[in-house]
């Protein structure tokens, strides 16, 4: 289940797929999620596998919802092992700037930082894909 966030001459996808702890029904545990972060900008290319929570990119698509709804706004998707961070915030003319944030190993290991834009006409694609990833893979349970 793939999520992408593109902009000009940028491309983010995120596979999610499959639970870190499938058969457990404990929040912290059941919630971990075993991705693929792939990232091009001009001049390189990252590639890494990546826990992620999905409370994460429940919180994500919320943010990603109210932005879209209101036409402006901040989203933010922040990962609690920083492998990414990954925040877009519209302006009144329906731009989206994005700052991302990579590090590979997980807090210790090479960090990437960019910036790159996109439109408004992204927005429900993204929106949409990570509504089909979170009914794969639902929040369970309660913190």
């Amino acid at each position: 289940m793939k999520f992408h966030v593109l902009g000009n001459r940028t491309k983010l996808e995120i596979d999610v797929r499959q639970r870190n702890y499938p058969d457990s029904r404990d929040y912290w545990d059941a919630n971990w999620v075993a991705s693929v972060i792939h990232l091009e900008i001009p001049g390189y290319m990252v590639h890494f596998e990546a826990d992620l929570r999905t409370e994460e990119l429940r919180d994500f698509v919320e943010e990603l919802r109210t932005m879209n709804e209101n036409l402006g706004g901040t989203a933010i998707l922040k990962n609690l092992d920083s492998y990414i961070y990954l925040e877009g915030t519209m302006d009144r003319l329906g731009k989206i700037a994005w700052t991302i944030e990579t590090c590979y190993p997980a807090g210790i290991g090479t960090q990437l930082t960019s910036e790159f834009e996109s439109d408004q006409s992204y927005l429900r694609i993204l929106i949409d894909e990570l509504d089909r990833v979170l009914e794969a893979f639902p929040v369970i349970g309660k913190a």
